[in-house]
């Protein structure tokens, strides 16, 4: 009969999901477009996310689009997902992206976030 209490969010997660969990977190936020187009554009090519615009910090935001990037220590994997916000409530969710790390230095370099890749 407790059975019934048991959380089962741990085992229904994805291993991606718990990967990520560890990894640490950048929050950007971009100009809003054209959510379900831009996912459709990031499945094909992952440098789709170069066209979206950094938001201005001090702009008034009603709707736009956050990127989650998530990384490791290295940089060596980078993962980012997209939530579209309207009136500061989530109304969309990407799936999770795999970002390489060339590509994730130009992401961050575009909102002033200067990172220095390790050349092997």
């Amino acid at each position: 009969m407790f059975s019934f209490f048991k959380k089962k969010t741990a085992e229904a997660e994805p291993p991606l999901k718990k990967k990520i969990k560890d990894m640490k977190c950048r929050k950007i936020n971009y100009v809003d477009e054209d959510f379900n187009e831009f996912c459709d554009k990031m499945r094909e090519n992952s440098s789709a996310v170069l066209k979206l615009k950094p938001v201005n910090y001090y702009a008034t935001k009603t709707s736009y689009i956050m990127g989650k990037v998530y990384t490791n220590e290295d940089f060596s994997e980078n993962y980012v997902q997209f939530f579209r916000f309207e009136t500061e409530h989530e109304t969309h969710k990407s799936e999770i992206f795999t970002v390489d790390s060339i590509l994730l230095s130009k992401m961050l370099a575009k909102v002033g976030i200067i990172i220095t890749l390790n050349k092997e």
